[in-house]
């Protein structure tokens, strides 16, 4: 090989190792250059989103209020007749069934052991009987676990008074409807006793006991808030369980009312009488 043919093989080798280095530092360049970001896109450069009409009718119109809550009736009318001391409340059958403290309970507490309820505050019932002008006494007194002393006040007639819808009345004595034995008769062997409301005293404010227990007419003679008490007559200092008696009760539909007066007085030998005819 000439001399010129040395040189021109000499450079070709140059230039290849000159490409060579250039292409592994630009390699070696581009592996620690940071990476261009893409711009992240704007409000302005977004496509508008495609609503329905129906969709869009829903977003233009304001949110439908919520429908007012009805108003709930105010509780039918105490009944009060001075003349004749009675007192007549509105009442309904709890649908109770088996052991039974309380013939009449206020409001929601003693549904399940109530034979009775009403919906006039316990308040108002102790008002109207106070109107009536009973002669208010003492409640009944515990002197030992299950030995109690009888309450002691003015005797009254209990009874449910049962409205059909041609207007006439059928009475019915409550006591028919309570019972010493979950498979018994009706109690027929004592007499209610109306012993007033009870009211508790802190400072100078009153408190009346029996719009706190909500008991209004009770069989149970542990309970010393009540206004009426079932005393049995032979009760020797003993309490007793009750329960709901055999007895039907009046087809639903029919106004029902709880009458309370000052008792007729009976012969000594007398037994209360069942159902008795609408006055």
């Amino acid at each position: 090989m000439n001399e010129s043919g040395k040189q021109v093989g000499i450079s070709c080798r140059l230039a290849g190792a000159a490409a060579g280095v250039m292409l592994a530092a630009l390699a070696a360049a581009g592996a620690t250059a940071p990476k261009e970001q893409s711009p992240s896109p704007s409000g302005d450069n977004l496509a508008p989103i495609l609503v329905g009409t129906d969709e869009a009718d829903s977003l233009r119109k304001p949110p439908k209020e919520a429908p007012p809550a009805k108003a709930e009736r105010p509780p039918k009318p105490i009944r009060v007749d001075e003349k004749a001391r009675s007192v007549r409340l509105p009442v309904r059958f709890s649908q109770a069934s088996g052991a039974v403290e309380w013939l009449l309970s206020s409001g929601e507490k003693h549904q399940r052991m109530s034979v009775l309820v009403t919906d006039q505050p316990a308040k108002a019932v102790a008002a109207a009987l106070a109107k009536a002008g009973l002669q208010a006494g003492t409640p009944p007194l515990l002197v030992g676990e299950d030995r109690v002393r009888p309450p002691k006040g003015t005797p009254v007639d209990v009874d449910v008074v049962v409205t059909r819808t041609d207007g006439t009345e059928i009475r019915y004595p409550a006591s028919l409807f309570i019972a010493t034995s979950s498979v018994g008769e009706p109690a027929a062997d004592g007499q209610w006793v109306y012993v007033g409301p009870p009211v508790a005293r802190e400072g100078e404010a009153e408190i009346l006991v029996t719009a706190l227990s909500g008991s209004l007419v009770t069989t149970n003679l542990r309970d010393s808030s009540a206004l009426v008490y079932w005393v049995p007559e032979k009760t020797e200092g003993f309490v007793r369980t009750f329960y709901v008696s055999g007895v039907p009760l009046p087809a639903e539909g029919f106004s029902c009312k709880l009458e309370i007066r000052p008792a007729e007085e009976k012969p000594a030998a007398e037994k209360p009488a069942g159902a008795r005819s609408g006055v």
